[in-house]
């Protein structure tokens, strides 16, 4: 906002004066001449002496007197050490959200075939080099370390260079230091302002040079960032902290004087603006804002915040919305009836905040999404830092000969408009091919192409390498049920030349009684993983919502896009513990949980479960294909209700994964719409016989199968934890286990070099790198500990 431009706490916005309205909405980059100046001296400087100017400058503007312009790593550690606990283990959770959210960022490549012999392309790249910029001056930033380290290197960044001001101590705030080692970053410098950003655009003798820098800065970082467009990327030029409330007649002061006085705290020139419908609700903002103003340290620099804004009257929510639209603030909070609805209304705003608990500073520190937005109104055309920006894309092209015929005409035609006869020549120089084409490929049309939404799904790999002792697939190692084993050794001949039943009604029957439950409350499936896709497809339209906590089964995002639908994942408490407020906001036609958990193991509570039914929105989905080994399964529950759908498997307890057979037991109702959606047929006659005939009469030895497999569980974990490896609590048939040195693609390799398969997980959500082993008999598992005891002494 323009110097001297003061808004009343009671104005409104259409009254607003031209010189008001102006200095509202044109905020636009304009740094004083004389910051211009001096920025362009400090490149130069830097361009030419390196290192020695670097020194100088931190002498003369933070007061540091520097042997050396790197932080060496030794110091991050001692930092980190000294910390609190509870702050380390905030930044440790603040990171781990960042990464969740992050990572379903992650592009893949694409490729389409257009036409016969020519594919065309693109792949992503990872950056080389990245600069991060963390500013100091009147606070540390430990956040913004978070924000662009935990992305690039998630992206797959080699180096992330992470630059900060050094305090009277020679270094950056200890708290800087320790968010250094937590997020992952690779080297750490002692250099702050225009200084920073031109040693990592030129390079030094002790700062490598970056291919892009990203992060917050004030003026002078920004200008530095501008004049040295040409030769270094960097993310938007940032200004103060902006936000902007729409509030209607739902809102709560106490929450926008809150959030007010919050964003002011970053800057005298920070902008918060709150735009409400009466006049009696600005007046108790103003009250409340002064009110905790008063009683806040940075109560100096939020008074001169606040001074510069106010709230303004609107007549309407559609007034205050296309105001936000042409304002584009970086921060935009929604405190209106119905916050998802006015969100689909807005177009440029930096990030949005949903609702009144959805408060700004979660965004700020801990919410997962990233803090480094755009502001000045640079929303309208870019957006928040996230993995993209550390990615380049290459594409590519691959045309045989019979593709070159098809396009070497109408590419000559197109380069002799424009003059350019080479062209033209070369291309035509593939057309004498079009001769050896048959009328009828030369004639064929475009190939049919998927669904557009189908370019992002990838085919399902667990990543499976044979080995000796597999302990990755929670398979039942202890046996397989003998009831069906007898019934597959009678149909070794069986006739097969007829269908199977329509749905499996002999198998739904033996199941109905197994559960306690009607025959009509059954479906079956060729696999759990097929009702999962039928019932998905059954109960939601193209564009719904389908949320799950995270982490969970894998194979649920793409079963929701698979289907249209859109797949939303919500983390997890620490702890793993179901965030049911989160998953119920998400107004979801379909809520995915897996009880217990894969591959986290903990199953969540009865209650927890009964509190989302309650609040959510559709149906429940609660996949229970670990339930056979946990204290309290639902299935017999589900018939109770008309908004849950248990999913059984006979791939664990029962032993007969290869059988493919999957239950969903419900309400009738649900289970006649799952069956329409799956159609026929979709249980063979021999898998039909034999699990049936388990259901019925291996009773007795699935409960003492499961009871082995739990003691076993308990005896492993025991084993694992005095090594001193964290063992998460599991109510499956199998562990969820800390990696040792932090690495699980290293202990996975060096467990299947000893003939042991395990499953990796890297950056688990929640957990970090981890493994997941299936609990088998006791030589199994001697086998998996003794190869584990030879890696960890190395």
């Amino acid at each position: 906002m323009r110097e001297g431009v003061q808004f009343s706490i009671d104005g409104t916005l259409g009254d607003l004066g031209e010189a008001e309205r102006a200095s509202l909405m044109e905020r636009a980059y304009a740094p004083e001449p004389a910051v211009v100046e001096a920025v362009s001296v400090i490149i130069a400087r830097v361009a030419l002496d390196g290192d020695a100017t670097l020194l100088a400058l931190a002498e003369r503007f933070d007061g540091a007197r520097l042997e050396a312009l790197e932080v060496p790593r030794e110091a991050w550690r001692a930092a980190r050490e000294r910390e609190p606990a509870e702050l380390v283990g905030a930044l440790e959770t603040a990171r781990d959200r960042i990464a969740a959210f992050h990572r379903r960022q992650l592009p893949t490549a694409d490729e389409i075939e257009l036409g016969a012999g020519i594919r065309l392309g693109r792949r992503p790249e990872p950056l080389a080099t990245v600069g991060a910029y963390v500013p100091g001056g009147r606070a540390a930033y430990p956040s913004s370390v978070l924000m662009c380290v935990v992305p690039a290197k998630l992206a797959g960044v080699d180096q992330v260079v992470v630059c900060s001001p050094p305090s009277e101590t020679g270094m950056p705030p200890a708290v800087v230091l320790a968010a250094c080692d937590v997020a992952g970053a690779d080297r750490l410098f002692a250099i702050g302002g225009a200084g920073a950003i031109a040693a990592l655009a030129y390079g030094t003798k002790s700062v490598p040079p970056a291919d892009k820098v990203v992060g917050p800065g004030n003026v002078y970082v920004s200008e530095a960032k501008r004049q040295l467009a040409g030769r270094i990327a960097s993310d938007c030029l940032a200004g103060p902290s902006e936000l902007l409330i729409v509030a209607d007649g739902t809102a709560s002061v106490d929450v926008i004087a809150r959030e007010l006085v919050a964003q002011a705290e970053h800057d005298p020139d920070a902008v918060v603006v709150a735009l409400v419908p009466d006049e009696a609700t600005a007046g108790d903002v103003r009250a409340e804002v002064r009110r905790l103003t008063a009683a806040q340290p940075q109560r100096e620099i939020i008074s001169q915040a606040i001074a510069r804004g106010g709230a303004l009257l609107v007549a309407d929510t559609n007034e205050s919305l296309a105001f936000a639209n042409a304002f584009a603030p970086e921060h935009l909070m929604l405190l209106v009836d119905d916050p998802r609805a006015a969100m689909v209304r807005v177009h440029g705003a930096g990030a949005i905040f949903l609702g009144p608990s959805s408060s700004v500073v979660f965004g700020d520190y801990t919410s997962g999404t990233n803090h480094v937005l755009p502001t000045v109104g640079q929303g309208r055309s870019q957006s928040g830092l996230s993995v993209a920006d550390f990615i380049r894309w290459s594409t590519y092209q691959e045309i045989d000969a019979e593709g070159a015929a098809r396009l070497a005409d109408v590419t000559a035609e197109i380069a002799s408009a424009e003059g350019l006869e080479g062209h033209a020549a070369a291309a035509r120089a593939w057309s004498h091919t079009e001769d050896s084409l048959s009328s009828t490929a030369a004639g064929r049309s475009l190939p049919i192409s998927p669904r557009p939404d189908y370019a992002e799904l990838t085919t399902y790999d667990p990543g499976r390498s044979p080995t000796e002792v597999d302990l990755t697939d929670n398979t039942n190692l202890f046996g397989q049920a003998p009831s069906a084993v007898r019934v597959l050794a009678e149909l070794d001949a069986a006739d097969v030349r007829a269908y199977p039943s329509l749905y499996g009604g002999e198998l739904k029957e033996a199941a109905a009684s197994y559960f306690g439950v009607p025959a009509s409350c059954v479906a079956t499936g060729c696999g759990s993983d097929d009702l999962i896709d039928s019932t998905i497809r059954a109960f939601c339209e193209p564009g719904d919502v389908v949320a799950f906590p995270v982490p969970t089964f894998s194979m649920i995002g793409p079963f929701a896009r698979m289907n249209g639908g859109r797949a939303v994942g919500v983390d997890m408490s620490p702890g793993f513990e179901l965030d049911i407020d989160a998953l119920a906001r998400n107004q979801a036609s379909v809520t995915y949980l897996c009880r217990p958990n894969n591959p986290t193991g903990n199953a969540f509570l009865r209650t927890e479960v009964e509190a989302l039914v309650e609040k959510a929105h559709g149906l429940i989905i609660l996949d229970e294909a670990y339930g056979d080994f946990c204290d309290d399964p639902l299935a017999g529950w589900a018939p109770e209700t008309d908004r849950v759908v248990v999913l059984r498997t006979m791939s664990k307890a029962f032993g007969l994964a290869g059988l493919r057979v999957g239950l969903a037991i419900g309400a009738p109702k649900l289970i006649g719409e799952i069956e329409k959606s799956r159609g026929p047929y979709k249980v063979g006659v021999v898998a039909e016989a034999a699990t049936a005939a388990a259901l019925r009469h291996d009773h007795e030895w699935v409960a003492a199968t499961v009871a082995e497999a739990v003691d076993m569980r308990r005896r492993l974990a025991a084993a694992l934890a005095r090594r001193g490896l964290r063992v998460y609590p599991s109510a499956a048939n199998f562990l969820l286990v800390e990696a040792p040195g932090g690495d699980a693609e290293k202990f996975s390799r060096g467990l299947a070099a000893a003939g042991v398969g395990v499953r990796p997980f890297a950056g688990l959500p929640g957990a970090g790198d981890c493994v997941r082993v299936t609990v088998g008999p006791q030589p199994l598992m001697d086998r998996f500990l003794g190869r584990t005891d030879e890696l960890l002494d190395r």
